[in-house]
Parts: C-alpha cells; sequence; structure tokens
C-alpha cells in the first residue's frame, strides 16, 4: 500500500457510519501515533512483493560429492528452493548435470528453467563441483537428443556454457552445431567468462585459461549466428570494458553481474553499474546470483540510489522477462510450485 493508501484508508475510517465522536477522535489519534511506523514499513513490504528473475543458478552437487538424493545434496536444494521463495523469485534460469536438473525440477517445475551444462570433460562438468553431466557419460550431448528436450520443454536454455575451463575458445569447432541448434529454435546461450576463484587451474581444473573468458572472444559468434540470444555471464566492464561496445553492436546479448555485486566494495560494485546506465545499457542488465545470497545481491541493486524505479525493476526482473520472451511473468504476485 502506498503512503496515500494508507492516509486514504484513515479518511474512511473516520468518515465510517456509526463512528463516535470519542472513538473518531481516538481513531484519528491511533493513525497519527502509528502512520511514521506504517509507512516506515513500506519499502520492505513493496521489497517483498517485487518479483525477482535469478538468470544464474545452479543445481549442483553443492553439499557432497555424490548424486542429487545424497542428504547433504537435498539440503542444499531445500536451502536454495526456499531461498527462491522468500525472495518472489519466479524464475530462475539453472544449469547442472542432468541427473540434477531433473531432480530439482521435480521439486520446483514452475520457477526453473532447464539449461544443459557442456563441454563436459570426461563426462564430467569440468568446474569445481563435479558429476557426470549427462546420463550416458558423453563429453557433449547427442544433438537430436538435445533437440527433442527442447522441443518437448525438458530445456529451456543452453549453458552455462563451460569452454573456458575446459580450455577450449567459444568458436571451437565442436560447439558450433550446438550455437546454430540454439538459434534455429531461439534458445538462449549463457556463457560463462572472465576468471574463476583463485588457483583453479592448479587445484581443480587444469585447462582453465583466463585468456579465455574474454568476452569479446564471442564476437565471432555473435557475427555468425545473428539471431543467436546470448547471456554473457560475469560481465564486468571495469575489466573487459569492450563488453559494451560488444552490446551496442549485438542488441541480442545481455548480461548477468554476478558475483560482483557481492564481493566488490558497494561503491565499486556501483560503478558497474554505472558504466552500462551511462551507455544506455541498462536495459539489458540482467539479476543473477550463481548460487550466492539473494537478500545481499537484491541490496547491491537497491542501494543503487542513481537507478530510477523502472531501471531497478528492469534489472531485478522486466529485462530478463525480455530476454526470455517472457513478458508477463514479472506480474507474477507469488509463484507456487505445489503439485
Amino acid at each position: 500500500m502506498s503512503k496515500i493508501g494508507v492516509l486514504a484508508c484513515a479518511r474512511a475510517l473516520s468518515q465510517a457510519p456509526g463512528m463516535s465522536l470519542a472513538a473518531v477522535g481516538l481513531g484519528r489519534r491511533w493513525l497519527r501515533a502509528a502512520l511514521p511506523g506504517l509507512l516506515a514499513l513500506l519499502p520492505l513490504t513493496l521489497a517483498a512483493a517485487q518479483p525477482v528473475i535469478d538468470m544464474h543458478l545452479h543445481a549442483w552437487p553443492y553439499g557432497a560429492d555424490g548424486p542429487p538424493d545424497h542428504p547433504k545434496n537435498l539440503e542444499v536444494m531445500t536451502r536454495t528452493l526456499a531461498a527462491l521463495d522468500e525472495h518472489n523469485v519466479v524464475l530462475a534460469a539453472t544449469s547442472g548435470p542432468q541427473a540434477f536438473l531433473e531432480r530439482w525440477h521435480r521439486e520446483a517445475p514452475l520457477r526453473l528453467l532447464l539449461g544443459p551444462v557442456l563441454p563436459c570433460e570426461g563426462g564430467v562438468n569440468p568446474n569445481w563441483f563435479r558429476y557426470q553431466c549427462y546420463a550416458n557419460g558423453a563429453e557433449f550431448p547427442d544433438l537430436v537428443w538435445l533437440r527433442t528436450q527442447y522441443e518437448n520443454g525438458t530445456y529451456q536454455l543452453m549453458g552455462e556454457i563451460y569452454t573456458q575451463y575446459a580450455g577450449m575458445a567459444y568458436d571451437d569447432p565442436r560447439m558450433l552445431p550446438y550455437y546454430e541448434l540454439a538459434e534455429e529454435l531461439g534458445i538462449p546461450v549463457a556463457f560463462h567468462t572472465h576468471s574463476a576463484p583463485p588457483l583453479t587451474a592448479s587445484r581443480c581444473c587444469p585447462n582453465f585459461r583466463i585468456a579465455l573468458g574474454d568476452p569479446m572472444s564471442l564476437e565471432e559468434i555473435l557475427v555468425r549466428y545473428p539471431r543467436l540470444k546470448v547471456l554473457v555471464m560475469h560481465a564486468n566492464p571495469l575489466v573487459y570494458p569492450l563488453v559494451l561496445d560488444l552490446m551496442a553492436q549485438f542488441p541480442k546479448l545481455y548480461v548477468e553481474l554476478s558475483p560482483f555485486d557481492r564481493i566488490l566494495a558497494r561503491e565499486r560494485f556501483h560503478q558497474l553499474l554505472k558504466a552500462f546506465q551511462q551507455r544506455r545499457l541498462i536495459r539489458r542488465v540482467t539479476f543473477g546470483t550463481d548460487g550466492g545470497d539473494h537478500g545481499r545481491a537484491i541490496e547491491a541493486y537497491r542501494s543503487a540510489d542513481f537507478l530510477s524505479t523502472a531501471e531497478l525493476d528492469g534489472i531485478l526482473c522486466r529485462n530478463a522477462a525480455r530476454f526470455l520472451d517472457r513478458p508477463h511473468v514479472c506480474d507474477t504476485v507469488k509463484v507456487s510450485d505445489t503439485k
């Protein structure tokens, strides 16, 4: 309820039929005393009602090495889905191994949009949370099978694309048939860019190379597949300023900014946001958490007082809705996954 709404309720109460003069006076005194507190709650109420789309979520073996039904992995799943509900996340773009995607989707079929990870070195996703990517143990999903998953609605996205972790260029010939399929079917493709946690090459993924995460390396793909919808994950114009020029050249390219909303000092993160705003590209910035704390991430945007209400609403929901071609999802008050 807005401030005007609160005041209107007060006026209606004072004019209600049958109200004695004493009661009216008491009611008015109570409202005058309570009004500052009621108005102070409005931002919290509005924040809770704000629909959010998380464009970067994972269904991983976060809890323990093992299958989706390992007790610790189930605990992580339950906690993550509860956070989506708490923060009114109406859609979450979720990538991971096939078995994890299937298990998580059973719990939240209306909220999760699924995307397979690829490539998979030795049949396992090449990052810190390893598990067999596909039921058949393949490094790349069979194209006929993958087409079927998109056409029957099982999958809605492609990626996170982990070529950087596997030591491959984005335009490696082995990847091109997948981009072609995505362009044909109108499937958004999400690319891991930038860097990774410290010591990734020595402690996790020996083929990982920072040089392979430069967003400018996507240019050839964007030229070759002009209708391809691309999401650049971990976009950071403070490190890769040419990502702004890439966005200016290719209007189907959107970005998400995790984990910088959480790991950068607030002033520094706001500088990052302003870089998009100053280039008039803020309408293609989307919200993502990469599995981090939703509350902290959302607050990083809410505290950016230079954003207009429309810009903030766009980042938290409507920009992603446009990218996903789901124009009405941000009008949702609450999602229920009750089956």
